[in-house]
């Protein structure tokens, strides 16, 4: 019996890659799983995972081939915020508003850098997120993007 057309087989198990680190005094591990179809982050403190988002990268393009160009007029460089059409939704989870609004803002964050790093990537993000607290502060966040972008 044949395999279906529409069939697309890749190597099992998916490629991985894990790092950690103590983020504002909190053990944190950072997994990314490669499939041929979607990236799956994981960011767990202390075990937790409790809210999962996702951010489509197929469903079109920003101007200017994919990069933003900060204005002169502001102080603030566009070039690290996250892209203006990048949306990113709530699967699973989101009930704590504090952690809805830190997750949108990690995966379009990753989603961005990802992007920047590849304009013609695809996949979908997903990110599966268990943070201990949500307001860890600016340099807390930097530090989760850093390790994510060691995973990635």
């Amino acid at each position: 019996m044949a395999p279906p057309a529409n069939l697309t087989f890749s190597t099992f198990p998916a490629p991985s890659k894990t790092v950690s680190n103590t983020i504002a005094g909190v053990p944190t591990q950072v997994t990314a799983l490669n499939f041929s179809d979607k990236l799956v982050l994981t960011i767990s403190q202390s075990g937790r995972l409790n809210h999962w988002l996702h951010v489509p990268l197929s469903g079109g393009r920003p101007l200017d081939n994919g990069f933003l160009n900060p204005s002169s007029e502001t102080d603030v460089d566009a070039s690290l915020l996250p892209f203006a059409h990048l949306t990113a939704t709530t699967v699973l989870g989101g009930t704590r508003g504090e952690f809805e609004v830190l997750g949108q803002t990690l995966a379009t964050t990753l989603a961005t850098a990802l992007l920047m790093r590849n304009p013609e990537e695809q996949r979908m993000v997903v990110l599966g997120l268990g943070l201990e607290k949500a307001d860890q502060g600016r340099e807390a966040f930097d530090e989760l993007i850093g390790l994510c972008l060691e995973c990635l």
